[in-house]
């Protein structure tokens, strides 16, 4: 099954080099194949998210992946959601 998880940021601010080093290792697990993964931007080109697409096996997995984010584990998002994600093009 294929996912998109969304999550906004709180601040535009630059996000801590540590951090940012956690979310590279993150997006590099095994377990579950990520098959795109980018910050969102606002019209003024400022950070204001990111967006994952990914492949679990259920939701379950995919909200198991989302509970391990470094992001979320460094409360910089305002809000977060997960979708399954149907492509119908290509």
């Amino acid at each position: 099954m294929h996912f998109v998880w969304m999550g906004f940021l709180k601040s535009a601010e630059p996000i801590d080099q540590e951090v940012q080093l956690q979310i590279s290792e993150f997006l590099q697990q095994p377990y579950i194949p990520i098959d795109a993964a980018g910050v969102l931007r606002d019209g003024r080109g400022e950070r204001a998210g990111y967006l994952v697409i990914f492949d679990a096996e259920d939701r379950a997995a995919a909200e198991a992946l989302v509970r391990e984010s470094p992001l979320r584990a460094a409360g910089l998002y305002s809000e977060f959601h997960l979708f399954e994600y149907q492509n119908e093009v290509g």
